[in-house]
């Protein structure tokens, strides 16, 4: 599938959002279950998947890519799936999730588990994230409120190794260009249903 080229009218990260999630609400959900057999079919036989114990996914909503295939993936490797609570300091924490986990709604009506127990940011190997649009460089651009950034800023000293930061969206939002502000965290790596990228 060809890159939406850069052009006039998306010249900013405004305009892009709206481009993208046009686009990425007109999948069918037929389509949306087949793309996520085949992401995870395309991920779980890498060392990446293999080599990484500590995994954050999270749940979709609305036309998000859906994660529940590589979620019921680590689970099926004996692996711990976490996923994040949004802070009231607009930080993500990280708890485990299994099928006794007990959820609930934060304020934007997404499930996330009801504990007080977190596992450090800092320890997750893998961390599978949400998007709005990517490009071939790493950029990554959510919806607007900075969460995954904030949370991984202490990935700007590239001395740290991990946690491997994974997007995961449809192959439709990928991008020319998406332009970036200097709080911006790149990623390592983006899944879709066609490709695995690592950059």
């Amino acid at each position: 599938m060809s890159l939406v080229k850069w052009s006039f009218s998306l010249q900013n990260k405004s305009d892009i959002r709206k481009y993208c999630l046009k686009q990425r609400r007109n999948i069918l959900n037929e389509e949306r279950f087949v793309a996520g057999l085949s992401a995870v079919n395309r991920l779980i036989d890498t060392p990446l998947f293999q080599h990484s114990q500590n995994i954050a996914c999270y749940f979709a909503e609305e036309s998000e890519f859906d994660c529940a295939p590589i979620i019921a993936a680590i689970w099926g490797a004996k692996k711990n799936c976490f996923l994040p609570i949004l802070s009231e300091t607009n930080l993500l924490k990280f708890s485990a999730y299994d099928s006794n986990t007990i959820l609930k709604f934060n304020r934007y009506r997404i499930l996330e588990p009801e504990t007080s127990l977190h596992f450090p940011a800092e320890q997750l190997d893998l961390v599978v994230m949400p998007l709005v649009g990517f490009d071939l460089q790493g950029h990554r651009l959510g919806m607007g409120g900075g969460y995954y950034d904030k949370t991984f800023q202490f990935l700007h000293d590239k001395t740290i190794q991990k946690p491997f930061l994974l997007g995961l969206a449809y192959e439709l939002q990928k991008m020319e260009n998406i332009p970036m502000d200097p709080w911006d965290i790149s990623m390592d790596g983006m899944l879709t249903e066609e490709e695995l990228y690592f950059f």
